[in-house]
């Protein structure tokens, strides 16, 4: 290969046009089959995991390429402000019970992760990047700069999580009886951050609502407080 393809193959030229491509086909495929198996997000991923193996990207180099991107993620986060506005008045009746909620789960989100981690004797960079799962993509890198994890493992982690919890979130509620907008949107918030969210505003304004508060709040707590405990 060329010095010159494989300048334009690292080049935000190609990786660029690249994300866009395989989210549009990732979302035709969810479309067109229905399934949350198969969430924009699975199959843009795995496309663009397909290409970079192929013309052996390296994640640093893809992500340096794709530096706008990771640049618009922080104003789409705060674009979901929109429909925490829209349900304001639900979401302040909630009152206590739902800080309460937002707390514990923030909490518990990430140290169950880690517990079950430890026990199964993963390293020391594996533990790291867990610490941060639960929180939405660039609060999670700006999280794992602060305390020296692998960004490129962490991300993934954090999209594995959302795409995880966005599946099987709200079926599994559904078994359990639970159908409640409110509470799927704060689980999927917790747990399943951005790509939960989307779940959410899928489902309802109001879900998405929830999903929206619990994303963000989790995401601030986190980021204040997992590099104090990791000092």
């Amino acid at each position: 290969m060329s010095d010159a393809i494989a300048g334009f193959l690292h080049s935000p030229l190609f990786v660029l046009p690249l994300n866009l491509a395989a989210f549009l086909f990732g979302l035709k495929l969810y479309r067109a089959t229905g399934t949350a198996l198969l969430h924009p997000i699975v199959g843009a991923s795995a496309l663009v995991a397909v290409v970079l193996l192929t013309v052996d990207i390296h994640y640093p180099d893809y992500q340096r390429a794709s530096g706008l991107l990771y640049a618009l993620l922080g104003p789409a986060v705060v674009a979901l402000a929109v429909p925490l506005k829209q349900n304001l008045g639900i979401i302040r009746r909630a009152g206590w019970p739902l800080a309460i909620t937002l707390v514990v789960g923030a909490a518990l989100a990430p140290l169950v992760a880690v517990g079950f981690a430890m026990l199964f004797g993963a390293g020391h960079t594996v533990i790291l990047a867990l610490a941060g799962k639960s929180v939405t993509t660039p609060i999670a890198l700006a999280v794992a700069e602060k305390i020296h994890a692998v960004e490129s493992l962490t991300a993934g982690i954090v999209v594995f999580t959302g795409v995880v919890g966005a599946v099987l979130g709200p079926p599994l509620l559904k078994r359990m009886g639970i159908d409640d907008d409110r509470i799927l949107g704060l689980t999927l918030g917790i747990n399943a951050h951005a790509v939960g969210t989307a779940r959410a505003l899928e489902i309802s304004a109001l879900c998405g609502a929830f999903a929206a508060l619990a994303m963000g709040l989790c995401g601030a707590l986190t980021a204040l407080l997992l590099p104090l405990l990791l000092r």
